[in-house]
């Protein structure tokens, strides 16, 4: 064998080892991704209730607004007045959108007590779908809004005129 020889199976060995690191640094952050996506899924048990309620941005809003996943590809948005907002507890909440949902098998806008509440809300029911990392959904603007799921809260990001708007919201666990 020649000098060349020695050469060349060196040079073939450094590039096949190259190669399969390249290969490993391509194919890892897939099943990666794919781990965290499946982690991040949206929590049919419970709802998010928005930074604030019961605070500054109720009363600037006028009214504690709540986000509850459903079952197919539903969501519901759920709008109590404020200051009544602060009496409503948790479970009575989750029956609101529960006796909400049952009242329509399709988009809509209610008003109503729903047999729970001693004053009006207003829920907002839509079917909602993916794009890429997020959760999309018309929300009543110009365009659809989205949200960016976290652990144990996500994020509404709203379009605005001149920039998005981005409302954090807490899980609220199922009572």
């Amino acid at each position: 064998m020649q000098k060349t020889d020695y050469c060349n199976a060196g040079f073939n060995s450094i590039k096949s080892i190259l190669f399969s690191l390249l290969l490993t640094a391509i194919a890892l952050p897939g099943p990666v991704w794919s781990a965290q996506q499946a982690e991040l899924r949206e929590n049919l048990s419970g709802f998010y209730s928005r930074d604030g309620n019961n605070g500054s941005p109720a009363r600037a809003a006028g009214n504690n607004i709540y986000i509850k996943f459903f079952k197919d590809r539903w969501l519901g948005l759920l709008f109590i007045p404020y200051p009544y907002a602060i009496e409503v507890d948790a479970p009575v909440i989750s029956k609101v959108f529960d006796a909400a949902r049952k009242q329509t098998s399709s988009a809509a806008y209610m008003r109503g007590k729903y047999g729970l509440l001693s004053e009006a809300a207003t829920i907002q029911i839509e079917r909602y779908g993916y794009l890429e990392d997020r959760i999309v959904f018309e929300c009543g603007s110009l365009s659809p809004c989205t949200i960016k799921l976290g652990r144990d809260f996500l994020e509404l990001i709203k379009p605005g005129v001149i920039n998005e708007h981005i409302i954090r919201y807490n899980h609220v666990a199922a009572p």
